[in-house]
C-alpha cells in the first residue's frame, strides 16, 4: 500500500487472535489527512476489535501481526504483545462511562485533560464555541453520574477535540444520543473537525451515518475487511456478498439526498 503526502494513517495486514479465535484477519486500511472514513459492519464483524487494537486497548494472548504508520511514525507489530496508542489521536468510546473518573467532578476532569493536551487548564475561545454548540455551556460542576449518557458523550467529544488531534476516532458516536440530538451534535463536531483539518474515523453499525458523513467506507465481516471504497459507490453498489446483505436490509431510498462530503458548514 503506497504512501503519499496526504496520508495520515496506514494500517497494513493487521491480524490478531486469542487462542484459536481469530479476531482480525489481514486487515488493511488508510485514512488521508482531513477526510472521514467509516468502518461499518454488523455485530461481531470485528470493527470494535480493530478499534481497540489501534488504540492500544486490548492485549491478545498472541502477538499482533502487521504494520501501522501514523503521521510518519512507523510501528511494527511483530513480536509486540500490545500496540501503543500513537500520539495525536483523540478517542471517544462507545460507552461514555469509560471516559470519566466517577469520583471526580467533570470540571476538574476537564482541567486535567486541558493541562495534558494544551498546557493550560482554562477553556479557550475555540473550545468555548464548541461547548456551546454541543449544548454544554455554561460548564457546571457536576459528577459524571449527574449527567445523562448523552451529555457525557458530548463532553467527551469536546475533550477529544480540545488538543486539535490529527485524527478523531469515534466508536458508535450516536449510541448514547436520541436521533435529533445526534444529528445536531455530529454536525457541530464534524464542522469543528473540518475547520481544524482533523481526520475522522467512525466505527459504526449505522450505515446512514456512514453515508452522510464519510468520504470512504470499509465494510468488515468476521474479522476481515471485505470491501472498501468511496462511500456513495460502495453503499449503492456493493460488490461483496456481505456488503449486499447489509444494504438489502436498509431503506436506502431515505438516503438518496444524503451526501458524503465533509463540507457540511452550510447545513
Amino acid at each position: 500500500m503506497p504512501s503519499d503526502e496526504t496520508e495520515l494513517l496506514r494500517l497494513e495486514n493487521l491480524s490478531a487472535r486469542i487462542g484459536r479465535q481469530v479476531l482480525l484477519n489481514d486487515v488493511s486500511l488508510r485514512v488521508s489527512r482531513g477526510e472521514c472514513l467509516a468502518v461499518v459492519g454488523g455485530s461481531g464483524a470485528g470493527k470494535s476489535t480493530l478499534l481497540r487494537c489501534l488504540m492500544g486497548l486490548t492485549r491478545p494472548a498472541k502477538p499482533f501481526e502487521g504494520r501501522l504508520c501514523f503521521n510518519g511514525q512507523n510501528i511494527d507489530f511483530a513480536g509486540s504483545g500490545r500496540i501503543k496508542r500513537p500520539h495525536g489521536i483523540g478517542y471517544v468510546p462507545q460507552n461514555p462511562n469509560h471516559g470519566f473518573d466517577p469520583l471526580k467532578r467533570l470540571d476538574w476532569q476537564w482541567r486535567q485533560a486541558a493541562r495534558v493536551v494544551t498546557g493550560r487548564a482554562g477553556i479557550s475561545e475555540t473550545q468555548a464555541r464548541l461547548l456551546e454548540e454541543l449544548g454544554l455551556k455554561p460548564f457546571e460542576r457536576h459528577f459524571p453520574h449527574e449527567w445523562s449518557r448523552g451529555m457525557q458523550q458530548r463532553l467527551l467529544l469536546a475533550m477529544a477535540l480540545m488538543g486539535e488531534p490529527h485524527l478523531l476516532v469515534l466508536d458508535e458516536p450516536t449510541s448514547a444520543l436520541d436521533p435529533l440530538i445526534a444529528a445536531q451534535v455530529l454536525r457541530a463536531v464534524m464542522r469543528h473537525a473540518e475547520k481544524l483539518g482533523v481526520a475522522v474515523l467512525i466505527v459504526t453499525h449505522d450505515l446512514s451515518l456512514a453515508a452522510r458523513y464519510a468520504n470512504r467506507a470499509v465494510i468488515m465481516n468476521a474479522g476481515r475487511a471485505v470491501e472498501s471504497g468511496e462511500t456513495a459507490t460502495l453503499l449503492k453498489d456493493p460488490q461483496s456478498d456481505y456488503g449486499r446483505l447489509l444494504v438489502k436490509h436498509r431503506d436506502w431510498m431515505a438516503l438518496e439526498g444524503a451526501h458524503t462530503s465533509r463540507s457540511i458548514a452550510a447545513e
